[in-house]
């Protein structure tokens, strides 16, 4: 039998495959594929800003994945283009923005996850930027071969941000904070300052200042991902820890996820019956948070297959 909830996620029936994945820009992007009890259901899952995969499962094993993947879903576990294993890193010289994410990346890994699992039903579960990146293909792409989606602690800049001042100006002051960084060093140097593991390209924080300083989340052509999310018709479930302050308050990631009609969310924390509140890291790092995990392993495995 597996377990859902005990101390220890990982069967010993867990399989890793590593993979690559080209895509149609050119760039490869690699993670592994983690399978434990028999798949009833296939995740792409993918990371933060800031940060890699390894993120998802820590510690490995133990994490979010390998929890995920006992409870019967497959996960196509990958580092997004210029993080982890998928260079060139933005401190090799790597560059890119917000929409070769969304429109190179994620429709690799969904092609890549279903020719690998024919059949199943196929989620997405992001954390921050992986949440909101999927999102963001499937408003410009009502037709994409995805099921539904887990966005974990996932923020945009979006109209209601000018509905709170003081919040937005300590976005603000940390999105300008980022743009002065990067035109010192020519990309966002995150490790430098040891706040994550992976450097930032120029490309990708133009994307971020342009979108925060208009409090808008836009394409680079105008495309309008806020206004599109009401036209989503995919089940979409949003969790946010009650400790996230500043990354993803809950008042924001409830704006975003309940942009898309019937779209189901929770703030999980003390309230709710963990024993923490988590914060934006604390969601996926810390595994008194399984509950949570386990909400997202229900929501995927309820999916039918389109």
């Amino acid at each position: 039998m597996v377990s859902t909830s005990g101390a220890a996620a990982r069967s010993p029936s867990d399989s890793r495959e590593p993979f690559t994945v080209a895509c149609a820009d050119g760039w490869t992007l690699r993670g592994e594929v983690v399978i434990g009890a028999p798949p009833v259901a296939v995740a792409v899952v993918s990371h933060a800003m800031m940060v890699d995969r390894r993120t998802l499962d820590r510690p490995r094993g133990r994490g979010l994945v390998s929890h995920l993947a006992a409870r019967g879903i497959a996960c196509v576990w990958a580092d997004l283009r210029g993080h982890g294993k998928s260079g060139p890193r933005a401190d090799e010289g790597g560059d890119w923005g917000y929409d070769d994410l969304v429109e190179e990346d994620v429709p690799a890994l969904v092609a890549f996850a279903r020719a690998r699992f024919p059949g199943l039903p196929l989620a997405t579960v992001g954390h921050s930027l992986f949440g909101h990146v999927a999102l963001a293909y499937v408003a410009r792409h009502p037709a994409a071969p995805i099921d539904g989606l887990v966005m974990l602690a996932c923020n945009v800049s979006h109209p209601h941000w000018k509905e709170r001042p003081l919040s937005r100006y300590q976005k603000a002051a940390l999105i300008e904070g980022m743009g002065l960084l990067t035109r010192i060093f020519g990309r966002l140097p995150v490790r430098r300052m040891r706040y994550g593991t992976d450097d930032e390209p120029r490309g990708y924080v133009r994307d971020f200042l342009r979108n925060g300083r208009a409090a808008r989340w836009l394409a680079r052509d105008g495309f309008d991902y806020w206004t599109a999310l009401t036209a989503v018709k995919r089940p979409l479930l949003g969790i946010v820890g009650s400790g996230d302050r500043l990354m993803s308050p809950p008042a924001d990631a409830r704006d975003l996820a309940l942009q898309v009609p019937g779209a189901e969310f929770h703030v999980v924390g003390r309230k709710s019956g963990l024993g923490f509140d988590p914060d934006h890291m604390g969601l996926v790092l810390d595994d008194r948070a399984r509950p949570a995990w386990d909400q997202a392993a229900d929501f995927i495995r309820a999916l039918r297959a389109g």
